[in-house]
């Protein structure tokens, strides 16, 4: 009966070392499938994020491209509106133009070009000028009008607006204002 006995723990023995190698491999089976499931899920995420990016980049590149085609069919138009620092006749002539024909003549002073803080594929300065008119508000108002249609890089910094008259700024006064041109410099 002992042999019996040994005989049957040799076989609970031997079923349970193949159990266990069986459990054994089973937990190396399910460690290798969860690591390949966790990789091929990383992989997944990487791909649809850069999915995404390569989407997002697309659309930017689209628009870009939309912009560059818009800025090079307005390119010369841009680089017209650069006028030169070295002759701003062109410039002062508009200027002159856009005086109602019943105002007095306008006084321009231009001030020395400065190096523009602008970044641009050329050199630009600013060039300070002022100007002084003697009208009514109504068509200084139109002269404003007027200003924001020049074909020229600028902009008006300060107006100051005076009447010696009781009508105020209905009858004749006097306007003065500052402001910057935008030029290409040659030198």
């Amino acid at each position: 009966m002992l042999s019996n006995s040994k005989n049957i723990f040799k076989l609970i023995g031997r079923h349970a070392v193949i159990a266990l190698i069986a459990i054994i491999i089973s937990l190396f089976i399910i460690y290798f499938i969860t690591k390949s499931i966790n990789n091929i899920t990383s992989n997944i995420v990487l791909n649809r994020d850069l999915t995404s990016t390569l989407k997002k980049r697309t659309e930017l590149f689209s628009a870009i491209e939309k912009d560059a085609q818009i800025i090079s069919s307005s390119y010369p138009l841009i680089n017209k509106a650069f006028i030169s620092s070295e002759n701003i006749l062109d410039f002062i002539t508009v200027l002159d133009g856009l005086t109602p024909p019943h105002s007095n003549i306008q006084r321009l002073n231009f001030g020395t070009p400065e190096p523009s803080e602008i970044s641009s594929p050329f050199p630009l300065v600013t060039i300070p000028y002022g100007g002084s008119l003697t009208m009514n508000v109504s068509d200084f108002y139109k002269y404003l009008k007027n200003f924001e249609t020049l074909p020229y890089f600028t902009k008006i910094e300060k107006i100051n607006i005076n009447s010696q008259d009781k009508g105020g700024w209905n009858s004749t006064s006097t306007a003065t204002f500052e402001a910057t041109l935008y030029a290409k410099d040659l030198q």
